[in-house]
């Protein structure tokens, strides 16, 4: 039996389909198999079927629909002659479980694919992008509305685009020119404003000699850019544009043979409970895509404080734009948070570039600045995407910036990089109650904080609405399913244990931050370990909010000495500067100065 997504929902055994039921029992079976080997809670699965519009009696109606659900599966197996082993549907403690193995269910399946490409090479990568463009029957679950069908559609479009794009460029580089024209003609009927599927269409009409048709393309391209978006194409679709009007267009020639070093897909994995941040997404998505002067590389720098949520942010756009740079998508991990491994230096993290790339470093003998012009030729106008995680200042990354107009570049760190020019700034802000509440649920089970609203929200507070102390204080949940709501928040509120109970294996609040004190303290400056002098002895203020003239005199300094240490603190994201010359240092961050 086979379980397809991708496409109107359909179930097929024996190489015929078999009719599910009506729309709610295709429903209940696709949220089902979306998670297949994984328990789906009853709530969540009455949410993804009928969304705001719940029956009465919503359970019951649920229950009926897995009644006749089994019924169908059993009636599946019969038509395999696989009647003693029907696919089972499972209740457990944490809900029901369809046990159906992956590669039966297209839409995991084309994941697998997609996995097994990015980490093969050769004839093998090839084989198994073609594979995944032959499970693609259109748009998902196409024959399915509301909320939840929604989502699964745009998700999996998104990954189809980035296994189209891939496809297409390995394709091109084989020579195979007219596959990728006629296959991409179809697809684009679907995503007319997928520019990735868009440029590589261009390039398949280009090699078969039909520029004029390519150009003409172009045209209708951009006039239906311009109506549905209000603006123009993006500036690689123009470039390649311009490239086609002088001529100047290399299109690989037939029998090329594809490169032996696989394209980088290093992303790590997509943050499964990601909430809010709808502004700061669309804010990344806009940056990237605006045009910059020539030699230009699109830059978003992300900066906040510690557990606020920076790399989440960043790895969750990278794999939402991760189609728009289907050449490839790098991470590095310079570990300049100061809570682990000393920071990379640039000269290590351009080693791990040219690695990834499939290319030898240069010998340590070469300077960094050198090094990083070889890196630049050898990325020179492929469309790829870098994602710089926990810089630790602007010198250490401004040798990785490489440049070109198919580049893009993400960068987190605590404190702002000011000195990045060009470099779009992005400061992140802790969530709101209701998103810290949203993620608490998420990550305990929603029953949990349904039961105990209010305990809830008297959690995510506590928490200060930081992610990483709401998911460390959704973790202790988790281990200790005995507990309600209520006992957390009691040891929370106790500020002697709140930190304590802030951290699970040695990861928490009270380590990342501190990496941002130990920044100060341990400075070979002076000026930096009086700042950390003065984090320590602000955490003794009664008020919240304390002005520069109370704490001049807290610290026993003149205004302006004071001034210096309370804005390197600032920076340091240990003091938030509410209004000139007023700050205030939160519970979370007042809690741990005492300590140190």
């Amino acid at each position: 039996m086979r379980i397809k997504l991708l496409g109107p929902m359909d179930v097929e055994v024996a190489g015929r389909s078999l009719d599910v039921g009506p729309r709610q029992r295709r429903l209940v079976l696709a949220a089902l198999a979306v998670d297949a080997g994984s328990p789906v809670p009853i709530d969540a699965l009455i949410e993804r079927v009928w969304g705001q519009d719940t029956p009465d009696a919503p359970r019951s109606a649920l229950y009926a629909h897995i009644a006749r659900l089994r019924h169908f599966l059993t009636r599946a197996a019969r038509a395999e002659e696989s009647a003693a082993k029907p696919v089972p549907l499972v209740k457990g403690a944490q809900g029901y479980v369809l046990q159906i193995d992956h590669r039966d269910v297209d839409l995991h399946h084309i994941g697998s694919l997609a996995e097994d490409a990015r980490a093969a090479h050769g004839e093998q990568r090839v084989l198994a992008l073609r594979e995944a463009m032959g499970l693609w029957r259109g748009r998902p679950l196409v024959n399915l509305m509301g909320y939840w069908a929604s989502t699964i559609r745009r998700n999996a479009e998104s990954q189809f685009i980035g296994i189209a794009s891939a496809w297409a460029a390995d394709e091109l580089r084989l020579g195979n020119a007219q596959a990728v024209a006629d296959r991409l003609a179809k697809v684009l009927d679907s995503y007319p404003l997928a520019e990735p599927l868009e440029d590589l269409y261009m390039r398949a009409l280009c090699a078969l000699g039909r520029t004029s048709e390519a150009l003409q393309h172009y045209a209708a391209v951009r006039e239906q850019i311009a109506e549905q978006l209000g603006h123009e194409p993006g500036p690689q679709l123009r470039d390649l544009h311009m490239a086609v009007l002088r001529g100047e267009l290399q299109t690989p020639h037939q029998g090329t043979t594809i490169s032996s070093a696989p394209l980088p897909r290093q992303l790590p994995m997509n943050v499964a409970h990601f909430v809010g941040r709808t502004e700061e997404l669309a804010w990344i998505e806009d940056a990237l895509a605006t045009p910059r002067p020539q030699a230009a590389t699109p830059l978003v720098s992300i900066h906040g404080a510690a557990g606020v949520g920076k790399s989440a942010l960043a790895i969750h756009a990278a794999h939402q734009l991760a189609h728009r740079y289907p050449e490839g998508q790098m991470y590095v991990e310079l570990s300049g948070s100061g809570t682990g491994a000393p920071p990379l230096s640039p000269s290590e993290a351009l080693a791990r570039l040219f690695r990834t790339l499939g290319t030898e470093p240069p010998p340590p003998a070469v300077q960094a600045d050198e090094a990083a012009a070889l890196l630049r030729s050898l990325v020179a106008g492929r469309r790829m995407l870098l994602v710089l995680d926990n810089a630790s200042d602007s010198d250490q990354i401004k040798p990785l910036l490489l440049n070109g107009g198919g580049f893009g570049v993400i960068v987190t760190s605590r404190q702002p990089l000011s000195a990045l020019g060009g470099a779009g700034q992005l400061p992140v802000r802790p969530l709101s109650v209701d998103e810290a509440v949203a993620l608490l649920g998420r990550l305990t089970g929603p029953d949990r904080v349904a039961a105990e609203p209010a305990a809830a929200e008297a959690i995510a507070k506590l928490c200060q609405c930081l992610p990483l102390a709401v998911t460390t204080a959704a973790a202790r949940l988790v281990s200790r399913p005995s507990w309600p709501l209520a006992e957390l928040h009691a040891r929370l509120a106790d500020e002697a244990r709140r930190l304590d109970n802030l951290e699970i294996e040695g990861i928490g609040v009270r380590a990342s931050l501190s990496g941002s004190y130990r920044r100060l303290s341990g400075n070979a400056d002076p000026a930096m370990r009086a700042a950390a002098e003065a984090f320590k002895l602000l955490s003794g203020c009664s008020q919240p909010v304390v002005s520069l003239s109370d704490a001049a005199r807290l610290l026993s300094q003149s205004n302006a000495r004071a001034e210096l240490c309370l804005e390197r603190l600032v920076d340091a994201q240990l003091l938030e500067s509410v209004s000139p010359g007023r700050y205030q240092m939160n519970d979370l961050l007042r809690l741990f100065a005492q300590e140190c």
